[in-house]
């Protein structure tokens, strides 16, 4: 029953990390702030039951939540201050939506139902 009680972690390590990423990074804007903050809240709104339903989606986007987790400790603790942090910072974030896009496009790939 390791499926049913598998996103829930995901849940979790999703709301760490935005709430870590949210008291380090504090001073941005309004608008800075969601797109920083957007790929924790996507991986938390996509961990629920129904989304954990078959292996194919379950072995997707816990790999997902794992890797963005993973990057947003990277982002915590490997951005140093320097003139080129931010460009790093924002590659980070970028890497994170390309992490949650690839797995969600493999989902629809392969969960795809031709109407013929």
């Amino acid at each position: 029953m390791i499926k049913l009680n598998l996103y829930k972690y995901i849940k979790v390590l999703s709301l760490i990390s935005l709430i870590a990423v949210t008291y380090k990074y504090w001073g941005f804007g309004f608008w800075e702030a969601i797109i920083v903050l957007l790929p924790y809240l996507l991986v938390f709104v996509l961990a629920n039951q129904d989304a954990y339903s078959s292996p194919l989606l379950i072995g997707c986007r816990t790999i997902a939540g794992v890797i963005v987790s993973l990057l947003c400790a990277a982002l915590l603790f490997g951005i140093t201050p320097s003139a080129q942090a931010g460009i790093g910072f924002m590659f980070g974030v970028v890497i994170q939506y390309g992490v949650i896009f690839v797995s969600e496009a493999l989902i629809g790939l392969f969960t795809y139902q031709a109407e013929n």
